[in-house]
């Protein structure tokens, strides 16, 4: 037994190869645990998300359709279409960050439970389905605010900076449109790959309770950004093989969003939307289902930043050690 918990401890230099392979073993042997202490805030965001879903399943359609209808026909835009424009972005708007948030309350019943694992070596089975441990809760999503709030800004002002480059000079950006947009791309990519050690970071601030998120970023960005080079490689084989599992299990709400795209469509040539009535409800519950299943599968993703936190830590415990 001591055996074993010494082979699963944080603290400890690994390759990224074992940081992946740890993720696994803990994740899968833990689940039951794991779904136990996060049930209920995991089915809250599957409800948001399905809100959120079934808002851009049904009107996002519709939306893109009246637009192509206005542009073809050369039709002004009425005050009920702008208003109708206007909400259902805004309320787009809000349920992603509902989402979002949601999403992060949920991970955070999960952090309580890795945070227990790194003090004590184990996961200890939660006392009752009905009593999550909300002690991570918010700090978690307030850590992801600030971290997606990091990456934005910069992500924002290159936008930004294009954009009003092509307000000033309209005949250039005209002749040379695809170098303005091949920049830009490639602009955002490098903010994406520099904002990987953001991932440490985060892992940081939750499990290292207390600190100031904005007072340990700088430090904490350095250290993450010398070890790049471990992060990279597991970043993107986790995202690769999560996101491909959940392409799997919300592929019946993808499918309904295809229905309803090509449904709309329809419209445009004459045909009638041919949608059944129960369509709203059938999305939402499709939607809200796939995101529950979609959350415990991109969690597995969580173990292995979590064992990236722990490796970064002891290699850089190593390194003072060496040096003193």
């Amino acid at each position: 037994m001591m055996e074993k918990q010494d082979k699963m401890r944080l603290m400890k230099p690994r390759s990224y190869r074992m940081v992946l392979a740890k993720g696994f073993i803990l994740y899968l042997e833990n689940f039951r645990r794991l779904f136990k202490a996060s049930w209920i805030t995991a089915i809250v965001f599957a409800l948001c998300n399905g809100a959120l879903g079934t808002l851009t399943a049904i009107q996002l359609p519709e939306l893109t359709t009246t637009l192509m209808q206005q542009t073809a026909n050369d039709l002004p835009f009425t005050p009920e279409l702008s208003r109708f424009y206007l909400t259902t972005a805004g309320l787009i708007f809000v349920l992603t960050l509902l989402s979002i948030a949601a999403q992060s309350l949920a991970s955070g019943t999960i952090l309580n439970k890795f945070k227990e694992h790194k003090e004590t070596g184990a996961i200890s089975v939660p006392t009752s389905w009905l009593k999550p441990s909300f002690a991570l809760t918010g700090r978690t999503v307030k850590g992801v605010f600030m971290t997606l709030g990091v990456i934005l800004v910069p992500v924002l002002l290159v936008v930004l900076l294009v954009v009003g480059l092509e307000k000033l000079m309209p005949e250039t950006a005209a002749s040379h449109a695809t170098t303005f947009g091949a920049t830009c791309t490639v602009l955002v990519g490098c903010i994406l790959l520099l904002s990987l050690p953001l991932m440490y970071v985060l892992m940081k601030y939750i499990l290292e309770a207390p600190c100031r998120f904005w007072k340990m970023l700088r430090s904490s960005y350095v250290k993450g950004l010398r070890h790049w080079g471990l992060i990279f490689p597991v970043f993107f084989i986790s995202c690769l093989i999560t996101g491909l599992i959940v392409l799997v299990v919300t592929l019946p709400s993808q499918i309904l969003h295809l229905a309803n795209q090509q449904a709309y469509m329809g419209q445009l040539i004459g045909d009638e939307l041919g949608m059944p009535s129960y369509i709203t409800l059938l999305t939402f519950f499709t939607v809200t289902a796939c995101s529950l299943l979609a959350f415990y599968v991109s969690q597995l993703s969580m173990t292995h930043f979590y064992y990236l936190y722990g490796s970064i830590e002891a290699r850089t415990q190593e390194e003072q050690d060496t040096e003193n």
